[in-house]
């Protein structure tokens, strides 16, 4: 399977994952979705193994998670492992970024990095102030995310991960444009 394909599949099973187990819970379609997506999973994490940096690092990450949930959900053959995937990205995010702060260089800093090479001093404080503000996010969105697979139906969890969760990313990540922006502008006059 071509590379390209690979990642394409492997975004769109991870961006509708919520969708996929909404689907598998709703058709008694579980037992034969998880072991499909787990091997896309599996395909797109050896195809990352020689390939290096943070996007490299997040995609890996997140993959992986998915790959172990859909293994185990498939294992136990229980709905409910399968709903802890935004739970565990969420925590696997939280400490890749709140991990990185007290590194020279937030996760934030390093991709900014990727696209100018010469941050300016006030660059890189905000960009180390955007990273706490995502470090907050995915205390809150695991949290809820948690809570919807624990306690909530498949509909109500797919709605929150599914849905309102990739509008609040979008959200947060809209804000911050504009705050860059903003802040940019400021000490530009300066």
């Amino acid at each position: 399977m071509p590379k390209r394909l690979l990642s394409v599949l492997c975004i769109c099973g991870l961006a509708a994952y919520p969708f996929f187990i909404y689907l598998g819970v709703s058709f008694n379609l579980l037992n034969l979705l998880l072991p499909v997506l787990a091997v896309i999973f599996l395909l797109r994490l050896f195809s990352l193994k020689n390939t290096q940096g943070i996007n490299t690092l997040l995609a890996s990450v997140s993959t992986l998670c998915a790959a172990i949930i859909c293994i185990a959900a498939f294992m136990a053959d229980s709905q409910r492992i399968a709903m802890f995937y935004p739970v565990c990205v969420n925590a696997v995010l939280f400490f890749i970024f709140g991990g990185s702060l007290f590194s020279t260089k937030p996760v934030i800093t390093r991709i900014a990095l990727l696209y100018d090479k010469d941050l300016p001093d006030y660059a890189i404080q905000y960009t180390r102030t955007v990273t706490k503000v995502w470090v907050l996010f995915f205390m809150a969105n695991g949290g809820m995310a948690y809570i919807t697979a624990q306690f909530c139906t498949v509909q109500t969890w797919t709605l929150y991960n599914g849905l309102i969760a990739y509008i609040l990313i979008g959200t947060l990540a809209g804000c911050e444009y504009l705050a860059r922006i903003i802040v940019r502008r400021i000490h530009e006059k300066k």
